[in-house]
């Protein structure tokens, strides 16, 4: 019986002296499961919750949102258009898109031109739609029209 009431005792003060509290130690952190910095193995919220911001986080985009943390893919890029013909005797076409004025000075021979490609009228914007016109050097052709730029896109616009 001595043996059990020193068990008791000595178990007694360990568990005084030791904290033998079931409760956990507090984890401080973000207890919000849809803030950005959400913290799993936190039990006790610090009031650090950052709020998800969704938006496009590489800043070579157009649309680029300093403010975002979470990226949902929605960024855009400047896309390409390129004004050509087969046919030679048109001369220099001058094309006006957007306010700026480029010039096709040489006919393509076979094949769809790629953006860049010289000789050919290049132009890089912002995505969306926009109204051209176009005049030969000797004022005998003109054309006009739409092109529908795309993010990264390469638009072909020929010129017949």
């Amino acid at each position: 019986m001595k043996n059990i009431f020193t068990g008791l005792i000595a178990f007694y003060l360990v568990c005084t002296l030791s904290s033998c509290s079931t409760t956990p130690a507090p984890v401080y952190g973000c207890t919000d499961p849809t803030a950005y910095n959400y913290n799993a193995a936190a039990n006790q919220n610090n009031g650090t919750c950052i709020a998800k911001v969704y938006g496009c986080m590489d800043p070579n985009a157009l649309n680029y949102n300093s403010a975002a943390n979470e990226s949902d893919g929605s960024c855009q890029y400047n896309g390409s258009v390129v004004f050509y013909t087969y046919n030679p005797n048109y001369g220099y076409i001058y094309i006006t898109l957007n306010s700026a004025t480029y010039s096709i000075t040489q006919y393509v021979i076979s094949g769809t031109p790629t953006c860049g490609q010289s000789g050919c009228a290049n132009f890089t914007l912002a995505p969306g739609t926009y109204y051209f016109t176009g005049v030969n050097s000797a004022g005998t052709y003109t054309w006009n029209g739409y092109v529908t730029i795309t993010s990264n896109g390469c638009y072909q616009q020929q010129l017949s």
